[in-house]
């Protein structure tokens, strides 16, 4: 959708592999399932054309194809955590003075899930997020309004574009695939830890 990949030549700091397993949008079961449900959510607002991930279809992104199709990633990483067989490639781009960090997920070697985080140099101003609203109202929704930020849209094969504002902007984009319903099986009913349970276990491990 928004096509950066190639779009900038400047060099951007590396950063470690602490950086990159912070900024992963889907590091437990429960943040997973809490992205599956937007599947099924009633709310959303359906669009006639196919939501395109940098200018691809959700279900034509392949991992051997990565390179060829978005250039040589920034970071990958098989998280050791709840979820089993996840591996992301990690995008870093700078156009301007905008920076976007790119997120695509795959399980057992199949694509389901990508991300984009939308920052600046300081935060995000208004004029910027309203460039970037634009292109998703453009494409995918032309009668929204135009202070819209937020947004829930799903297209003719039932994938999901879906928006979160918060300090930073983030654009999501779910499959409506074999891979996602299979998860969606694989991890319903999970109930993660109660809150006083994850801090006792967290000041266990720290302490």
């Amino acid at each position: 959708m928004l096509s950066f990949f190639k779009s900038s030549k400047k060099k951007i700091p590396k950063k470690g592999k602490a950086f990159y397993e912070r900024e992963n949008l889907i590091q437990t079961i429960k943040e997973l399932n809490n992205c599956l449900d937007h599947l099924e959510f009633s709310g959303t607002t359906k669009t006639s054309s196919n939501i395109l991930f940098q200018g691809v279809a959700l279900d034509a992104i392949v991992e051997k194809n990565l390179e060829n199709d978005f250039g040589e990633e920034s970071f990958c990483c098989e998280p050791d955590g709840e979820i089993s067989d996840h591996k992301i490639y990690y995008y870093r781009i700078s156009s301007q003075h905008l920076r976007f960090l790119i997120q695509i997920h795959f399980i057992d070697g199949q694509f389901f899930f990508a991300g984009t985080k939308i920052y600046s140099d300081a935060l995000l101003s208004s004029t910027d997020k309203q460039r970037v609203l634009k292109q998703i109202i453009t494409k995918y929704y032309p009668d929204a309004d135009e202070q819209t930020f937020e947004f829930d849209i799903e297209d003719p094969k039932g994938n999901i574009l879906f928006t979160r504002d918060d300090v930073y902007y983030y654009i999501q984009y779910l499959a409506n695939n074999s891979t996602s319903q299979n998860l969606k099986k694989q991890y319903s009913g999970y109930k993660g830890p109660k809150p006083s349970e994850e801090i006792k276990d967290t000041l266990y491990r720290l302490i």
